[in-house]
C-alpha cells in the first residue's frame, strides 16, 4: 500500500511564490516518483498493490484530473500486477474529514485503471452501497468496509454478516468483493483492532456457512 500523488500532494505548501504554483502541480511531480516505488514493487514479486488516494473524495470540487495523474502514476504496472484503489474520507483523531458520499466522485473512480476500488461503508451505516452493484457491473472488483475504524464500538460477528448481507444485496457478486475494514486502524487501539478484525473473518464465515460454501 502506498498513498497516491494528489495525496501526497497535500503535505506541501504550494500556491503563489512556492516551488509549486498549487497543488495539482505538486501532484504532477509526485508521478515519476510514485512509478518508481511502483514499478520496484512488482520487480520484487509484489503482485497486489493498492493506491491509497482518498483526496478525490475529501476534495471534490479539486482537478477533474483525478484520474489522469492517478493513471500516469500506476501506467507501468497495469496489467503486471492486481491494483486496487483505496479512497475515503480520511481520519483525523478518529472523524472524517470530508463530506461523505462518493456521488461527485464516482465517475472520477471508474475513470482509474485499476481492477479493483475499495470503499468506505461501515462508518456510515453502509450508505450508498448501491454503487458497488455499478462498479461490479463496470467490470471491477470492489472492496467494501464493514469495520467502523472510526468509531470504539466493537462489532459483532453478527453485525458484520448484517453489513455483508447489504453489499451481496445490491448485486454484488460474492466472487468480486473483498471484505475489510473502512480504512486503516491508525486511530484505534491495538485491542480493538485486533477484536473487530476477529469479528470480520468471523461475520464472513457465518455468511459463508450459512450459503454452504467452503471457501476462504
Amino acid at each position: 500500500t502506498l498513498p497516491g500523488p494528489y495525496t501526497l500532494s497535500g503535505r506541501l505548501d504550494s500556491g503563489p511564490g512556492r516551488i509549486y504554483a498549487d497543488r495539482n502541480a505538486a501532484a504532477e511531480a509526485f508521478v515519476p516518483i510514485l512509478r518508481a516505488e511502483l514499478e520496484g514493487l512488482v520487480a520484487a514479486g509484489a503482485d497486489f498493490i493498492q493506491v491509497d488516494e482518498p483526496s478525490p473524495a475529501i476534495h471534490p470540487d479539486a482537478p477533474a484530473d483525478f484520474a489522469a495523474l492517478f493513471n500516469a502514476a500506476v501506467e507501468p504496472i497495469v496489467g503486471r500486477a492486481r491494483l486496487a484503489a483505496h479512497l475515503c474520507f480520511g481520519n483525523y483523531l478518529g472523524r472524517p474529514l470530508a463530506r461523505r458520499t462518493y456521488g461527485p466522485v464516482l465517475d472520477a473512480m471508474l475513470g482509474f485503471r485499476v481492477d479493483e476500488l475499495v470503499l468506505e461503508f461501515a462508518n456510515r451505516e453502509m450508505a450508498e452501497v448501491e454503487i458497488l452493484g455499478e462498479i461490479t457491473a463496470a467490470g471491477r472488483h470492489v472492496g467494501a468496509g464493514v469495520i467502523d475504524v472510526k468509531n470504539s464500538y466493537l462489532e459483532t460477528a453478527g453485525d458484520v454478516a448484517e453489513r455483508i448481507d447489504v453489499v451481496l444485496a445490491a448485486g454484488v457478486p460474492a466472487e468480486k468483493l473483498t471484505l475489510l475494514p473502512d480504512c486503516g486502524f491508525s486511530q484505534t487501539t491495538r485491542a480493538a483492532a485486533r477484536t473487530k478484525l476477529a469479528a470480520m473473518v468471523a461475520g464472513r464465515d457465518l455468511v459463508l456457512g450459512r450459503n454452504g460454501r467452503k471457501d476462504r
